[in-house]
């Protein structure tokens, strides 16, 4: 069953070769042009978070080495990945296609990759699925990592060494509007019929401007058995989210209790046929140059298909 649910406070292959990563924003639709995910700024910022072992001649760390350095925040991507995978069904059904909804530039789809046959990827943002689809091709992509002020490093963005040629063909990157998943099957864009085995939703959530549109739409695609997990700090958001559509984050005005973002997801999955099976909470840092990082502690919930 859909919910539909309204706030009552109603008030982001060409050849091998050289590339640097501003050249992926290149021919941006017009109508993308205002996001802030294709800026070239965010572009360099996200390949810094998807591939923590790009460097250059100095093999620069992803954190500025120090006492203490939260190195366990590094590889969001492939450790809410690996989330997804250790929560599937342990039988020869599974896994055998994945999808990876707000993919941004690659990093956890190629590690899902590593365990489904198939993985769907899409994003919004036309710069970062274009910088996925490069590193598909295992072009070199040099990026820039600020450093102080107006001084930076140019690095190269560096893959894994396990993801091999076989896992990154195994990737389907495209564009497209998380808030429109029943438009994209209609269109052929994604598998319909609960064809997938797996859905993850990474820091994507609280960043859609219809986040219930998307969630209505899960059980249509996720076939019985099959696992969605949601990774969001709900750090909800006029710039990107109406007030109106926020799950949570505001007090109710007739009965002056809060609304948390997480009981609303509750009943949301569970009203849709999803039982919650896993609850874990994921540092991961963003880089801002290199003494001064984004520390984000999102919660990543996991969700079993039973209806």
């Amino acid at each position: 069953m859909n919910i539909v649910m309204k706030n009552v406070r109603e008030t982001p292959r060409e050849s091998e070769g050289q590339h640097d990563a501003t050249d992926a924003i290149t021919g941006t639709s017009d109508h993308r042009k205002g996001n802030v995910y294709e800026t070239t700024g965010s572009l360099n910022m996200y390949l810094g978070l998807h591939y923590p072992r790009s460097g250059n001649d100095k093999n620069m760390d992803p954190i500025f080495p120090h006492e203490h350095a939260p190195w366990h925040a590094v590889g969001f991507p492939q450790r809410v990945a690996q989330i997804l995978v250790s929560l599937l069904p342990k039988n020869e059904d599974f896994p055998k296609r994945a999808l990876d909804i707000g993919c941004a530039v690659g990093g956890s789809s190629f590690e899902l990759a590593k365990v489904f046959h198939r993985v769907d990827a899409f994003d919004f943002s036309e710069s970062f699925v274009n910088a996925a689809k490069r590193m598909q091709a295992n072009e070199m992509i040099r990026f820039n990592v600020p450093v102080e002020a107006e001084l930076s490093e140019e690095v190269t963005a560096m893959h894994d060494e396990d993801v091999t040629e076989e896992v990154r063909q195994r990737v389907h990157f495209f564009t497209g509007d998380a808030c429109s998943l029943q438009d994209m099957v209609e269109k052929g864009l994604l598998s319909g019929h609960e064809t997938y085995d797996g859905v993850l939703l990474a820091n994507l959530l609280c960043r859609l401007p219809d986040p219930m549109a998307c969630l209505n739409d899960l059980s249509q695609i996720v076939r019985k058995e099959g696992v969605v997990v949601i990774v969001t700090p709900y750090s909800w958001l006029c710039e990107f989210t109406p007030r109106e559509r926020w799950l949570g984050g505001f007090t109710d005005p007739h009965t002056n209790e809060s609304v948390y973002s997480k009981s609303t997801l509750q009943t949301v999955m569970e009203s849709d046929g999803f039982e919650k099976i896993h609850e874990e909470q994921v540092p991961l840092i963003i880089r801002e140059h290199q003494r001064k990082y984004q520390y984000i502690v999102s919660e990543a919930t996991g969700w079993r298909k039973v209806k």
